[in-house]
């Protein structure tokens, strides 16, 4: 096996991660829908012949990046090396070995060095549309999400699979956008083909695999250094998400033993049977790995080889190991709440590491026909306030544990037959502390004059119930609030029973408060130059300085 100095491995190694990003760029600039264009809902990956990751652009959604490799091996199951060729390309949403829910599409690209397999190139991306149901709160299994692609061949040696294709166009809202997306997965595959057997051929290396040992390799140890710095015991922590008016429990037993990690969730709420917030175990092995990724080695590019000493189990049939065919559409507002677990679990012997408790991120979906027959198919995502951190202040509007972006308003617009009239941060919303989290966000939207019928807002929020805790003395965030012409619909969760709400008259206004982050520390220990800032930029007003940080002169 060829060996590699370091410099030269270092220079390669940064080479294949310029790959991702120049595949990243591509998906970017040739997709249309919001989801995908303007929210970045994707994430691309180079693998070795055998499915195993080696780099991944630094912009990609996180969990696609943990789940990637999983569906190169089960490609691999199916249609074994041999059976592979030029111009294969394959595809499969399953959510149980890609994503987690059926609008997670996987395009997976071998590379051939002339007749030669030497690895492969792959990308996740949130599809604009899969059909089946537009409100998710209501689902009760996966066959009412959607259309579900075991793994396939989208393209076979080139030529596409006309069976698959319309298969896309006959069930899917807006086909010719969500058709246009896909093909632009594709070709940021064929361009990170190029380039990665363009970098062989330059280096001399008969395919990628003594490339990827070397590479993971040496990820592994300094995962394995970063565990054996974690005193050996048992952490535990439990958290509640939502659920549908009634908690969902998720509870989590980490044991470290040398330099090794194994998180079990046994004690987990039993899956639920509608609504879609169970999770698949591959996705919640992925919201598992990451976090740790951010705790233990968060200056080492994320490949397989960080992954090696982790181990994650769960009880099948439960909120984090679900079991086909029940409902997972909605499965984020579940598995966005893992890493705050495992922070929890963490804090007392990585208080400098962890942060405070996470806004997290909301979406919203517009869908329907303009009057002159044109459809429109939109998605506004907002970040909700991050939490504190032990060595500053949570970052604004921000998606963690996603590394979607937040969709620009004008781009909402110009998509989609609404006015969004206001987006403002919300005073005193911010978890306060040593140091504070992110404020809160309010965000007034209305129907288009221009729009002659109803309008349906499908949406499905996080922490209706519980506000983004805070940590060592620091205050909870704020909860989401949702209010419909003057009356609040979210003090009551339960009272949410569908996932849309509609806005028949252009006078209707829609007001969604988005929560906000925890703090860290005593609020009283906050410099006062800080609060004074946070007082001139309407963060928090004067007599909150006073009565909750004891600053007088604020």
């Amino acid at each position: 096996m060829k060996e590699f100095d370091p410099i030269t491995l270092e220079i390669i190694w940064s080479r294949l991660l310029n790959v991702t990003e120049e595949m990243w760029t591509t998906i970017l600039r040739t997709a249309v829908s919001t989801i995908i264009a303007s929210a970045n809902d994707f994430g691309c990956e180079i693998m070795d012949k055998h499915g195993r990751s080696i780099a991944h652009a630094y912009r990609s959604m996180p969990v696609f990046n943990m789940t990637m490799p999983n569906v190169t091996k089960e490609i691999l199951k199916k249609y074994p090396e041999k059976s592979i060729k030029p111009g294969d390309v394959f595809l499969t949403n399953d959510p149980w070995m890609c994503a987690g829910h059926l609008p997670d599409i996987a395009v997976v690209t071998p590379i051939f060095k002339g007749n030669m397999f030497v690895g492969f190139v792959g990308n996740i991306a949130n599809t604009s549309d899969i059909g089946g149901s537009l409100d998710e709160k209501r689902v009760s299994d996966s066959y009412e999400e959607g259309i579900f692609f075991p793994i396939c061949k989208l393209y076979d040696r080139g030529k596409p699979n006309e069976l698959v294709f319309d298969m896309f166009k006959w069930n899917v809202r807006a086909p010719e956008m969500v058709l246009t997306d896909i093909e632009a997965q594709v070709a940021a595959n064929e361009v990170g083909s190029k380039r990665v057997v363009a970098l062989i051929e330059e280096y001399n290396l008969g395919d990628l695999s003594a490339l990827s040992h070397q590479i993971r390799a040496r990820s592994e140890s300094a995962m394995r250094k970063a565990i054996e710095e974690i005193d050996d015991g048992v952490y535990t922590n439990e958290v509640y998400t939502d659920g549908m008016g009634i908690p969902l429990k998720i509870a989590v037993k980490i044991t470290v033993v040398g330099d090794e990690i194994s998180v079990d969730y046994t004690g987990s709420s039993p899956q639920v049977d509608r609504g879609g917030l169970n999770c698949t175990l591959i996705y919640s092995t992925g919201h598992t790995l990451y976090p740790l990724a951010c705790l233990l080695t968060p200056g080492v590019p994320v490949n397989e080889g960080c992954f090696a000493p982790i181990s994650t189990y769960a009880p099948e049939g439960t909120i984090i190991n679900c079991t086909f065919p029940i409902s997972v559409g909605s499965r984020l507002n579940t598995g966005w709440y893992i890493h705050g677990a495992i922070f929890g679990a963490l804090a007392q012997v990585m208080p400098e590491r962890i942060q405070a408790g996470n806004g997290l991120m909301s979406g919203l979906r517009t869908y329907g026909f303009h009057q002159d027959g044109r459809v429109f198919n939109a998605h506004l995502f907002s970040g909700g306030g991050r939490g504190a951190g032990s060595a500053g202040d949570g970052m604004g509007l921000n998606m963690f544990p996603s590394s979607a972006s937040n969709v620009p308003v004008e781009v909402f617009e110009l998509n989609s037959p609404v006015l969004v009239l206001s987006k403002e941060f919300i005073t005193d919303s911010a978890g306060a502390g040593r140091y504070r989290g992110s404020p809160g966000l309010k965000v007034t939207i209305a129907k288009s004059s221009n729009y002659p019928g109803p309008l349906n807002i499908y949406f499905h929020p996080n922490r209706l119930s519980f506000p983004a805790s805070g940590v060592f003395g620091g205050l909870s965030g704020k909860k989401t609030r949702v209010v419909l012409n003057g009356k609040v619909l979210s003090d009551d969760p339960k009272a949410l029973t569908q996932g849309y709400l509609t806005l028949e008259n252009d006078s209707d206004r829609l007001e969604l408060h988005f929560p906000s982050g925890g703090g860290m520390g005593n609020p009283f220990e906050r410099e006062l130059s800080l609060l004074e800032l946070d007082v001139r930029d309407g963060i928090v007003s004067r007599d909150a300085a006073m009565q909750i940080y004891g600053k007088k002169n604020a």
